[in-house]
């Protein structure tokens, strides 16, 4: 389903400007797949943190206090051991600063990108947007023209307003666009 939200009004789909009906601006298949990707890339960037970063930086810090604790203490059975532990203890504080820095990381993604509003079209609009549509064949499972919606659509009969080549018309249930198919 596309990223859309209805809106509560059309306005007046009736105005006319120099005896020519004015249409309201209805967002494009591209600017819906635009917007989709600003929402998804925002999801993801607002993830809380890392979820392992904290508890490593917690642990890795005790890790590397407990091995430089044992490495620096004069007790003899630990000699053997000091190398080791010193490398340990090195590799253990990297982990300590890399897991603090995700921790601490917050990206700001500002605020979440809104949906687009849908205007519905309108019947004028509709008829003018298939008096000028080329024929295109049936499919039983297509996107709408006007939102990409891929749900299933209303189908019914062309009226006489409508192309002549026209076998079936559909109708978009989020945005009222119709179109027609042979």
């Amino acid at each position: 389903m596309s990223s859309v939200r209805p809106t509560s009004s059309a306005g007046d789909p009736d105005r006319l400007r120099d005896g020519v009906p004015e249409f309201p601006d209805h967002p494009t298949l591209t600017q819906i797949a635009q917007r989709q990707m600003q929402i998804d890339t925002w999801d993801a960037m607002s993830v809380d943190g890392y979820r392992f970063a904290k508890p490593g930086a917690i642990i890795s810090f005790l890790l590397t206090a407990i091995m430089v604790v044992l490495v620096l203490t004069p007790i003899p059975p630990n000699w053997p051991w000091d190398i080791p532990l010193c490398i340990l203890s090195i590799f253990s504080a990297v982990v300590m600063v890399v897991c603090g820095l995700l921790w601490l990381d917050r990206p700001d993604s500002g605020p979440r990108p809104e949906l687009l509003e849908i205007v519905p079209f309108t019947r004028a609009e509709n008829l003018q947007l298939m008096s000028g549509q080329g024929a295109e064949p049936y499919g039983a499972i297509c996107a709408c023209p006007g939102c990409g919606d891929e749900c299933t659509h209303l189908v019914r009969r062309p009226t006489d307003s409508e192309p002549d080549w026209a076998t079936v018309t559909r109708c978009c249930r989020v945005c009222n666009r119709e179109w027609v198919q042979a």
